[in-house]
């Protein structure tokens, strides 16, 4: 969802499935934007929903934070976050982006994908 898609629209909304490592890996560098984001990784095992299924590290500021649980993090406008980088994959997860006032992928991530 976004500008580009449905004219007026001012969320860019990012939802996809990762399936085994990306490639490049990592492909969101570190980046900086003018509004909040919400990045979301579900685990997709309907008996463990809290599992993932792989091992993420993603810089948030000066921190690194491992993630292997399903989880939200808020990511406030002007921090600096990135790169998000897989680990490993051991089954497929959902990736989700949410932020609202960004309509575009441009104000979404400036400068922040490579191998796209």
């Amino acid at each position: 969802m976004s500008n580009d898609l449905v004219h007026g629209c001012n969320i860019y909304l990012e939802f996809g499935w990762i399936w085994d490592m990306p490639n490049p890996n990592p492909y969101i560098l570190e980046h900086t934007h003018d509004y909040d984001e919400l990045v979301l990784h579900l685990g997709s095992d309907p008996r463990n929903p809290e599992e993932l299924g792989a091992e993420i590290e993603y810089v948030l500021g000066d921190e690194m934070l491992k993630i292997d649980k399903t989880s939200a993090i808020l990511v406030p406008k002007g921090v600096r976050h990135g790169p998000l980088t897989w680990k490993k994959v051991d089954t497929p997860h959902i990736q989700t982006t949410i932020m609202l006032g960004a309509g575009t992928l441009a104000e979404a991530a400036p400068g922040g994908y490579s191998g796209r």
